[in-house]
């Protein structure tokens, strides 16, 4: 009985640090929210969230990296200061949902992922994830045609997020060691 308590306490301990550990993560894409370059003629500005939403999933794995967006779009919700747009349902609100689901699949695929290339095939798959909502949205926010959406919210970021996307990877693989 006494072994069976401990167990589950320490289960209990682990699974609260890792809340604790969510939560630290999504503070941390939250301050790389705030680091942000503006794109001339779109309102969708480059900052380092891809990096660090790709860096904590992997760290986080399974749950973990869905309960760490849960955080981040509860806090932005009720006005924390950082939504890289104006707000959740801005412009920009559907790189937001898309932050789910590229952290569902980073999350879940970050334990199947035994090297380095695998782990940035996944990454940089899981870009699409972001992508995709993303610009239904920013087309939908902004009426614009599908050739100025790709032009405002995908053309000129493809090539720093697979970098990101890299180098979020790298970093994981370095941090997993």
């Amino acid at each position: 009985m006494q072994v069976a308590s401990r167990l589950n306490s320490a289960v209990l301990d682990s699974a609260l640090a890792k809340s604790g550990l969510s939560l630290a993560c999504a503070v941390l894409v939250a301050l790389s929210a705030l680091v942000k370059f503006p794109i001339p003629g779109s309102p969708v500005p480059a900052t380092l969230q891809t990096f660090a939403l790709l860096f904590c999933a992997g760290m986080l794995g399974r749950w973990y990296a869905l309960q760490m967006v849960g955080w981040y779009l509860a806090l932005g919700s009720i006005g924390a200061p950082f939504f890289a747009g104006v707000s959740l349902f801005g412009a920009t609100g559907g790189y937001l949902v898309g932050f789910v689901v590229a952290s569902a699949i980073v999350g879940f695929a970050s334990s199947r992922c035994d090297g380095f290339v695998k782990r940035c095939a996944v990454y940089a798959l899981a870009l699409p994830a972001i992508y995709v909502p993303g610009l239904l949205w920013l087309k939908l926010a902004t009426s614009s045609s599908w050739q100025l959406t790709l032009v405002m919210g995908m053309w000129p970021f493809i090539a720093a997020d697979l970098m990101k996307a890299g180098a979020a990877s790298l970093a994981v693989h370095i941090g997993r060691r």
